[in-house]
């Protein structure tokens, strides 16, 4: 198996032939291992470490702490370290008692083949870096969350600056439309002084009112055109388009 994590490996047994046996099979398998000849010890190792061990390795009958005691104290200390518990096939209410409080996930029975002793430590592993992954993609999760949170809180106020912003506009639209209608029932288009008029009511709108301004003058010009050229050709003339006449 290639990863790029560092795993270390905690072997706990109070029978050093037994406990330095599994600390060469994990050096076979290029696995870093810290070995310790009781529950006690290994408590102190687990509390030092700089970083939780990936596996925990422990026989089941030491002198002093026995090893489910071991693990439910290691469980309480790294609850994401997979714990392995190695025992006799006459322990097995031991067996289930420590499975069914969550102290051990995997056992090994004695005697063990060496072969599928490697086997277990790496399902043991592989489980330790799923818990690994997964931990870095709920962290990961939480920060994108965060971002996107900060994000829609700045278009929801770029939201209502734009908002404002329309209806300033909307009402300085309606208040030129107003003007122009108090505007047309007073004077018309043609009469004197009416261009200074506009230009008074439109220059506190700056450039809105000024393209208002020059519509409605288009449309004023366009209008008397229309007029005159239904007069000219009742009368046989037809005057020039305007769109074909050009500048001088």
């Amino acid at each position: 198996m290639t990863s790029g994590y560092q795993h270390r490996v905690l072997v706990v047994d109070d029978d050093d032939l037994i406990g330095k046996s599994i600390c060469r099979l994990l050096k076979i398998e290029n696995l870093e291992s810290v070995y310790s000849n009781s529950g006690e010890s290994a408590l102190e190792s687990l509390k030092t470490a700089g970083q939780p061990f990936s596996l925990i390795i422990s026989d089941q009958q030491m002198s002093g702490m026995q090893g489910t005691q071991f693990l439910e104290h290691a469980k309480r200390l790294n609850p994401e370290t997979i714990r392995f518990l190695i025992t006799g096939h006459s322990e097995i209410q031991t067996i289930i008692n420590a499975v069914n409080k969550g102290a051990v996930q995997r056992y090994i029975a004695k005697p063990w083949d060496n072969k599928e002793m490697v086997q277990a430590i790496w399902y043991g592993i592989g489980q330790y870096e799923r818990f690994l992954e997964d931990k870095a993609l709920i962290t990961l999760a939480k920060k994108q969350n965060a971002k996107l949170y900060e994000l829609n809180c700045e278009l929801m106020e770029t939201t209502k600056a734009h908002t404002k912003e329309l209806l300033v506009i909307d009402a300085e639209i309606e208040a030129i439309e107003t003007q122009l209608k108090e505007l047309n029932l007073h004077t018309t288009v043609s009469s004197p002084g009416t261009m200074e008029e506009l230009q008074k009511i439109v220059a506190p709108f700056c450039e809105k009112g000024q393209e208002m301004l020059n519509e409605l003058f288009v449309q004023a010009i366009t209008g008397l055109f229309n007029d005159f050229n239904d007069l000219s050709l009742g009368n046989g003339f037809e005057m020039p388009s305007l769109d074909k006449r050009k500048a001088p």
